[in-house]
């Protein structure tokens, strides 16, 4: 199915729908994918979690360019388990109107989603929006990572953007629980400045929503990891109604940011699911 495609950019819609089939694998009930986003077949690549289905969201443009609005909504049945990725960096290109990018999931009973984004570089004029929303059940598990760098630091256009905007919204039992922001914009505050990013080149988070987990001893386990990590700065914080932990970095290196990302991921798959780290590489 083709996407409405015009000058100011493309509208594209990919929606899916995941059940859990009768030998315990999650499975694509249904599908609708439009030009540039789409996915291939599940994979089931962790050894230690047959059950568990990989999903790679792919987009052939290498990147969101002006005015592309991208939706992808995925609904997970009761007792599934999705680990969503994506299957490079998203280069944010620059024009007189900006992009915005929304993800949908609703988690079902008893499911879990893993949903690890790749960094979004914006380039030098860009403009960027993107609006997660999350809807979990008492018993559903959402573990996600999310980062940002200050631009294509190599053709020195360090937060040279015009504007960067993430919102994520947490919705339990139907209502919004709670709200996690990132707003920059170089033009009128500088990112750089003590109180924003205070000189940091990327900033990232991760989100663990497990209503009915007592998360008190992982929140120690961060702060012990990010205390003793040189050229790290970061905090956790508790997320209303113990929903959760709300987990931020900032970060001036890319390979420590990918090595922080896997270290913490690993103490929380450990502290929420009872399992070692993640082996597959997506």
């Amino acid at each position: 199915m083709s996407a409405l495609t015009t000058e100011a950019g493309t509208e594209s819609l990919l929606e899916c729908t995941l059940v859990r089939g009768r030998t315990g694998r999650t499975q694509i009930a249904s599908l609708r994918q439009q030009f540039p986003q789409r996915i291939t077949v599940p994979m089931y690549a962790d050894p230690n979690n047959t059950s568990a289905a990989f999903v790679c969201i792919q987009n052939p443009t290498g990147g969101i360019f002006p005015g592309d609005n991208l939706v992808t909504r995925f609904a997970t049945g009761d007792n599934t388990w999705l680990y969503l990725t994506y299957q490079s960096a998203t280069q944010v290109f620059a024009g007189q109107t900006g992009a915005s990018q929304t993800t949908v999931l609703d988690i079902g009973t008893g499911s879990v989603v893993e949903h690890v984004s790749k960094t979004v570089i914006p380039h030098g004029g860009s403009e960027y929006r993107q609006h997660n929303v999350i809807s979990v059940s008492d018993t559903s598990v959402y573990i996600g990572w999310e980062a940002f760098a200050s631009g294509r630091i190599g053709h020195g256009e360090r937060f040279s953007y015009r504007k960067l905007s993430a919102q994520t919204d947490i919705y339990h039992r139907g209502r919004l629980k709670a709200r996690d922001t990132i707003h920059l914009a170089p033009p009128e505050t500088d990112p750089q400045a003590p109180g924003v990013l205070g000189g940091h080149d990327y900033v990232a988070s991760i989100l663990v929503v497990a209503p009915g987990h007592d998360l008190s001893d992982l929140a120690g386990d961060v702060h012990a990891t990010l205390d003793t990590t040189p050229h790290l700065a970061g905090a956790a914080s508790a997320l209303p109604d113990e929903l959760g932990i709300s987990i931020r970095l900032l970060t001036d290196r890319a390979p420590l940011l990918h090595q922080i990302h896997q270290e913490l991921w690993t103490t929380v798959r450990r502290a929420v699911l009872q399992l070692g780290p993640l082996t597959p590489r997506m």
